[in-house]
């Protein structure tokens, strides 16, 4: 059995993104001819809720090194709240000292965070275990002008991610859009594996999920997740048409978890755009981020699921397959030519509206929007499942996307 080196600063019990698409993997791999090592920080250091639930889905088949990292408590008062920067030193001289010791077959790198993976070529130089990067969202992207801190994170990605991304043996993307811009970035990469690897969904997650639903002469639509500055137009849109359904059918729209923001730092990302479209009377928004178990629980208890894509193509929805293997009405509003567009097109799914970013304040654009999703809740009780043994969900289940990297892998590691 091959070992894997995999650094996993958010890993159960946080359920962060990162912490999911880690934690589907080394519930598979060890199946697949592998034995994961991972290496994270005690929670303590993270800034994200604690989901003790997290811990019982992963299951035990890997081993857990945790490494030392500065204090978020500390490091705040001089702005720095990076977990990747807070424990790049320990993760740096930790991963050295195994991979010298063990030598894996491989390390592979999922980011964000994104600053760990700036150490990638050196421990492959002084240790020769060579390494892959997993993409869960891009290093480089539009930040505000104004922006001072973003815009200099920016800078240094720039400065660095053509250096990381040059000397790995594999790249992996949630997306082909991600793999795209690498590729117009630094053409030289298309001579190493690119593999786009949507999320997974463990279908065994919906089984122990109790759903409660309040008596309400509204009817309950729900998002569950954070909302990026990508997400805003498209929730502007999406706002109005809102309003639009709100006058045929009484609603009640919750946002729950928009914000990226650790434990006491979150503050409203869609406040502005609702007092602006004036649908506060119906829509609210809590913007602390809530354990996987509760948010699984909020969107099944919903009469109708929500997703959102973003003004970008490669945007991939983590909540996608989760929305799809839960086996409840959900309706999406998501760029055309997505994968979550083509995804569901696949499935010949029906409650979907394609944007495009260039016409999403067209009166064209809204008014379909609204004629949808008034159809779609008023059929709501018509709704579906995709059965989970579909050929095209089963290609992204948990299991088909820890097969995927391991084909990869085990390529790399027999060349």
């Amino acid at each position: 059995m091959a070992t894997i080196f995999i650094p996993a600063p958010h890993f159960p019990p946080s359920a962060m993104p990162p912490s999911q698409r880690v934690r589907l993997l080394v519930r598979h791999l060890h199946t697949l001819g592998w034995k994961p090592v991972i290496f994270t920080v005690d929670h303590y250091y993270r800034e994200e809720l604690a989901d003790p639930w997290m811990l019982d889905i992963t299951g035990d088949q890997f081993e857990k090194v945790e490494v030392g990292c500065l204090d978020q408590r500390k490091t705040r008062k001089f702005k720095i709240g990076d977990l990747g920067i807070r424990m790049f030193f320990h993760l740096f001289f930790s991963l050295l000292k195994h991979a010298r010791k063990r030598k894996p077959a491989l390390i592979l790198y999922p980011v964000p965070p994104w600053y760990i993976m700036v150490m990638a070529p050196f421990i492959k130089w002084f240790s020769g275990v060579p390494y892959a990067i997993d993409y869960i969202d891009p290093w480089i992207f539009k930040v505000p002008e104004n922006d001072r801190k973003a815009k200099m994170s920016q800078w240094v990605a720039r400065t660095l991610e053509g250096f990381v991304v040059k000397r790995s043996s594999a790249i992996f993307a949630v997306s082909q859009g991600i793999l795209n811009d690498l590729i117009s970035r630094y053409p030289v990469v298309k001579s190493i594996p690119l593999v786009p690897v949507p999320y997974g969904v463990e279908p065994t997650d919906f089984l122990t999920i109790k759903v409660s639903r309040p008596e309400n002469e509204k009817v309950i639509l729900r998002y569950t997740g954070a909302v990026s500055s990508a997400m805003l137009p498209v929730a502007d849109a999406l706002f109005k048409a809102l309003r639009l359904v709100n006058q045929q059918i009484p609603l009640q729209v919750e946002f729950t978890g928009t914000s990226y923001a650790g434990i006491g730092l979150a503050q409203p990302v869609l406040e502005p755009l609702i007092i602006e479209n004036d649908v506060q009377s119906f829509v609210t928004e809590n913007p602390n981020r809530v354990g996987y178990r509760t948010a699984l629980e909020l969107s099944m208890g919903a009469d109708m699921q929500l997703l959102m894509g973003d003004t970008t193509q490669y945007y991939a929805a983590s909540k996608l397959m989760g929305m799809v293997a839960s086996g409840r009405p959900f309706f999406a509003f998501v760029h055309k030519g997505s994968f979550p567009s083509t995804f569901l097109d696949s499935l010949n799914f029906a409650g979907k509206v394609d944007f495009i970013a260039s016409e999403l304040n067209d009166e064209k654009t809204i008014r379909e929007l609204a004629d949808s999703l008034l159809n779609a809740i008023r059929r709501r009780h018509e709704f579906n499942p995709i059965d989970i043994n579909n050929s095209s969900l089963n290609q992204h289940t948990a299991f088909a996307m820890a097969q995927t990297f391991s084909n990869t892998l085990q390529k790399i590691v027999h060349e």
